[in-house]
């Protein structure tokens, strides 16, 4: 039984931290400045094809991540795609991914013809790790997509030794990275290429959208190529010289993109204080595990702020249990996280990934027992928008936890 001191979780019929879910982490945050840019877009008679928006954004932001080149897509699963086709890299071949990712990252994989493989995930980072990449590497392999997870860098010194060591790319999937760094050199430099999502939630959003980042002119130029229609490089010829698609983002989102990426350092701010804030009061729990430190990480976005959460430390509490009785407080967004595998999804055991790799999939899940573990027991993140706050909301996060691990055992009862 609770102690008369001990306040009643909301969820089980209690007063919330809050008494209703906080309005005041809008997302994404627009303002006059955007709608200016979209009426300039809309007088300007050129409304997409390569217009000044989009070159505009292009030199900015390969300027922002470090990179000689950046090219504008449609979308983040768009701009993986292009990387693979850019290098040659289809039907037969393989390429080594975390099984811990959005689909998307998947599906850019076998819409080559490519095969994913999946190597297990670092417990503490939710990211790939570089001894199981190297055990999964074959003689089929051809790249390394590895995964900024929640916005921090896996290891890239690790990954990039194995990709060295094997003569094969490695790729970045920074959709949720944007200014992320490691070693004070941002994400979208640090690999052969890299994949940017712009969709609604990312931390820079044009509602949708994505770019590729290369400091290779030749694979720029063939990302260039297949996605206008496979027309020659910088050239007004309509003939095509490769295999294509309308890959082209419109010039309404380069427009808006361009106005929000004068806001990411006051948002960034805030998410990184607000992370900080967090792994110290909830490093303390032990039902919680933060994740762990890595001073080569000089710029983490948090995209997510991701965890590890402890059932055995809460009297068996399921995980499902905890994130709805947090979420009922109304102080962030929370969620499990990935907790359905890539490898258990009906979309690998079709008869369309069948026809498009030749190859009948098997379920690894034997030797992926870390993504296992996360995916289906620990894994937790609070989204980026709930680090929006002050301090005092952090807080108010913070003494949610508090408040559900106090009524840990009536929750269990009532909902386990």
């Amino acid at each position: 039984m609770k102690t008369p001191s001990i306040k009643k979780a909301a969820l089980l019929g209690g007063e919330p931290i809050l008494s209703k879910k906080p309005g005041h982490f809008p997302w994404p945050v627009g303002g006059q400045q955007e709608k200016e840019a979209v009426r300039r877009v809309l007088h300007s008679g050129k409304w997409g094809t390569l217009g000044k928006e989009c070159a505009e954004f292009a030199a900015k932001y390969a300027e922002f991540c470090q990179a000689k080149h950046a090219l504008p897509v449609i979308n983040g699963t768009t701009a993986i795609e292009l990387i693979l086709r850019g290098l040659g890299i289809g039907y037969g071949d393989e390429v080594i991914v975390p099984p811990y990712t959005f689909t998307a990252s998947v599906h850019a994989i076998v819409l080559t013809g490519a095969t994913p493989v999946f190597a297990d995930i670092e417990l503490d980072t939710f990211c790939l790790s570089a001894t199981a990449v190297e055990k999964a590497i074959t003689p089929r392999t051809r790249a390394i997509l590895g995964v900024y997870v929640g916005g921090r860098p896996f290891d890239v010194d690790a990954l990039g030794a194995v990709a060295d060591k094997h003569g094969i790319p490695l790729i970045e999937d920074a959709a949720q990275a944007h200014g992320s760094e490691w070693k004070s050199r941002r994400v979208g430099s640090l690999g052969k290429a890299a994949a940017f999502s712009f969709q609604n939630s990312k931390n820079l959003s044009g509602g949708e959208g994505g770019a590729v980042t290369t400091n290779d002119d030749e694979l720029y130029r063939r990302m260039w190529s297949i996605h206008h229609n496979g027309r020659s490089w910088n050239s007004a010829d309509m003939t095509s010289v490769c295999l294509g698609t309308n890959a082209r983002l419109a010039e309404w989102q380069c427009a808006i993109l361009l106005e929000q990426m004068k806001r990411p350092d006051t948002c960034f701010e805030a998410r990184s204080r607000a992370a900080a804030r967090l792994d110290d009061a909830l490093g303390k729990m032990p039902f919680v595990s933060v994740m762990k430190k890595d001073e080569r990480i000089t710029r983490n976005s948090y995209h997510l702020y991701c965890f590890r959460y402890h059932a055995e430390a809460l009297g068996n509490l399921p995980r499902s249990v905890f994130v709805r009785a947090v979420q009922a407080e109304y102080v962030a967004d929370i969620s499990e996280g990935y907790c359905q595998p890539i490898y258990e999804m009906e979309m690998l055991y079709s008869d369309d990934f069948k026809r498009m790799t030749g190859r009948t999939f098997e379920n690894p899940k034997e030797r992926l027992p870390n993504n296992e573990t996360i995916a289906h027991k620990e894994g937790c993140w609070i989204y980026q928008s709930s680090l929006l706050g002050t301090d005092d909301d952090t807080d108010r996060i913070i003494q949610a936890f508090e408040k559900v691990a106090d009524n840990a055992e009536e929750l269990k009862h009532a909902f386990a």
